[in-house]
């Protein structure tokens, strides 16, 4: 997500694009799995402008800075099938009115707000010429301010769900695996065809059908589908071994691939390419993480204990903050590069400024996400 154009980076991740969850019981996961995501989210931002200096190949800093910018990118893809995984549960949906009334409430604001708040911090700060032509344009094609394009997303996807849920309703679990998958490879194939298609032209240049508010979901449709579709499907030990070796495979496989310009490295960035989202790699990427999470942060799991009482309450409040991280982090990560200590150059010049930029994102966006979302007013778009 760092600096990038909107459909190669990292949003993420408006991580509170489902509800909030209530169990106390096998899913709870969700809620940590969120906490895990927009932690990921942070460290493609932070760690993205580092990764991307010239001499980032070449340093441990930027060697480090790579392999957390695109061990993280299965983060936003596992948002959205967060999203299918609640929001497309016939037994949670009271139907259309109710539910998109509740999404209006829940996603309009923050879309509005966000927008306004980081078109104010531009005006002030970075770029005082700005028109509201500009402004504009900069917003229907998500280029106003890094990942907010993701809010749209979200928002899009909460607009097909009434037609998608009485369908999922009969459907059984076979047929939202295959039209999930089906739906998440149109676009990948879309995405693999690029070379073929127009010569000589990477895959930024063919992506004209999603830049667009209203069509940016298309392209996370079969994740939303397949987040509801796995939910409840728990890997066996040698099932779950191999999906963490898959998830730690991609992880190598991104970080070495991009920006390769020869042999199989620059053949995987022509046609696989590392920045996008809905790539084939990320789509096993991503599922990996998604079935990884299920089968450790469930009762009778590694991680079982994230299922009691307690720790699902704490699991609950952060998930549900995780709006506000997204939303404010990037703001906070702005407004680091000002600070005495953390501040300076945008590419980290040390792996410990690095790590110290990391953490203290990551930690003051959600202090400011925590305190706010209990204040009247704003609690809103938090």
């Amino acid at each position: 997500m760092s600096h990038r154009s909107p459909n190669s980076s990292p949003p993420p991740a408006t991580a509170q694009a489902s509800p909030t969850i209530e169990q106390s019981d096998g899913l709870a996961w969700l809620s940590w799995l969120r906490v895990v995501a927009i932690a990921a989210v942070v460290l493609i931002h932070t760690a993205g402008l580092t990764a991307v200096a010239p001499d980032a190949r070449s340093t441990t800093r930027g060697q480090i800075a790579i392999a957390l910018d695109f061990s993280s990118r299965w983060s936003v893809p596992v948002f959205v099938m967060l999203s299918g995984a609640l929001l497309l549960d016939p037994a949670r949906y009271r139907g259309t009115t109710d539910f998109l009334r509740r999404r209006a409430m829940r996603l309009v604001p923050a879309v509005i707000v966000w927008h306004l708040v980081y078109l104010a911090y531009i005006i002030a700060l970075t770029d005082t010429s700005m028109t509201a032509g500009d402004a504009l344009r900069r917003t229907l094609t998500g280029q106003l301010f890094t990942a907010l394009y993701f809010f749209w997303i979200v928002l899009g996807l909460a607009v097909i769900t009434p037609i998608l849920v009485p369908w999922i309703a009969t459907a059984t679990r076979r047929a939202l695996l295959v039209a999930g998958l089906g739906a998440a490879m149109l676009p990948a194939l879309a995405l693999v065809t690029v070379p073929i298609r127009h010569p000589g032209l990477n895959w930024h240049a063919d992506l004209s059908w999603v830049e667009t508010p209203w069509t940016w979901w298309l392209p996370y449709l079969g994740y939303y589908i397949l987040g509801y579709a796995l939910r409840d499907i728990v890997l066996t030990r040698w099932r779950l071994a191999l999906a963490a070796g898959t998830v730690l495979a991609a992880s190598v496989l991104l970080s070495w691939q991009w920006r390769q310009t020869d042999g199989i490295g620059g053949w995987l960035e022509r046609y696989l390419p590392a920045e996008a989202y809905f790539s084939p790699t990320l789509i096993v990427f991503a599922t990996s993480v998604f079935l990884v999470a299920r089968a450790l942060a469930r009762p009778g799991g590694l991680f079982k204990f994230l299922c009691r009482p307690r720790p699902t309450m704490i699991g609950r409040r952060l998930g549900d903050a995780t709006l506000g991280v997204f939303a404010i982090h990037l703001l906070v990560l702005e407004l680091m590069y000002r600070l005495p200590i953390l501040g300076g150059e945008r590419a980290a010049d040390s792996a410990e400024l690095l790590a110290g930029r990391c953490l203290f994102v990551f930690v003051v966006a959600y202090l400011i996400s925590l305190i706010c979302s209990r204040i009247p007013g704003i609690r809103r778009v938090f």
